[in-house]
């Protein structure tokens, strides 16, 4: 879908290869990082740490997309011609990983079976809808006639909800943590607010466009991009230190073999 009305300059061309380049590397080392490092915690707390890595495993596959996509809209056969870049390549990044972010939150603190569940049946049909909302008021798509403003707006009641059930539903759940694992999780939390709210003010910025200038493509991919490394790879890296902690304090042998010269 074409959501651009300018060619880009070589140097806005530049900053965009090389942010995609980055965001590429990124999710990529970080996956082999956290499905290496998973048999340094114990049995319980693997599967958070896999599905971490399965988000960033995802966002490699997408990126690599969005790079092989970027360079044949603007530097291959095409030339620069906005009309072959297609922006829905992160929304079907977003719509999978999004949903495992929280999985693996929920995932790696190991709560009762039914609290897990509860909480969980929440978020994930949450945060799907709002990326499915969010998407066609970005894409500037035509349904129904329907303003890309109504769409942001949808999109933002989802969002609100699992602020609501990550501060307020988890929160209750955090009292039974240690003081070390709920100063992780609480930095968890902002981390999820800093970065999904970049999504948000790129949209309002957008709004009354009907097509991005080369300066606003060059920003929204530069801002979805240091976002998504932000809530991918360094929030799967604070999952799996998380998990190290949990397994240093269930077993004491471990926390022997594992911190030794801490």
């Amino acid at each position: 879908m074409n959501t651009l009305s300018a060619v880009l300059t070589n140097g806005q061309f530049n900053v965009v290869y090389n942010i995609l380049s980055l965001g590429l590397a990124s999710m990529l080392f970080t996956s082999i990082f956290l499905f290496v490092g998973r048999e340094r915690v114990l049995p319980r707390y693997r599967m958070a740490v896999m599905v971490s890595g399965t988000v960033t495993a995802i966002a490699t596959y997408h990126y690599f997309r969005m790079f092989d996509n970027f360079n044949h809209a603007f530097a291959g056969l095409t030339g620069n011609n906005p009309d072959a870049y297609n922006v829905g390549y992160r929304y079907v990044d977003w719509l999978l990983t999004v949903p495992l972010l929280l999985v693996e939150l929920v995932a790696v603190l190991a709560l009762a079976k039914a609290a897990q569940s509860s909480i969980l049946n929440r978020l994930v049909p949450a945060a799907a809808a709002m990326i499915v909302l969010g998407y066609p008021g970005d894409a500037k798509l035509d349904i129904y006639g329907i303003d890309a403003s109504v769409w942001g707006l949808l999109s933002t009641i989802p969002f609100l909800y699992i602020l609501y059930v990550l501060f307020i539903e988890l929160g209750k759940s955090l009292s039974r943590q240690s003081a070390a694992v709920q100063k992780k999780v609480k930095l968890l939390r902002l981390l999820l607010i800093a970065t999904w709210g970049v999504y948000p003010i790129t949209f309002i910025l957008a709004m009354g466009n009907t097509q991005a200038t080369a300066d606003q493509f060059v920003a929204r991919e530069v801002g979805y991009s240091i976002a998504d490394i932000l809530a991918k790879c360094l929030f799967g890296l604070i999952i799996f230190s998380i998990a190290r902690i949990k397994s240093a304090e269930d077993d004491a042998e471990y926390a022997k073999t594992e911190f030794k010269d801490a």
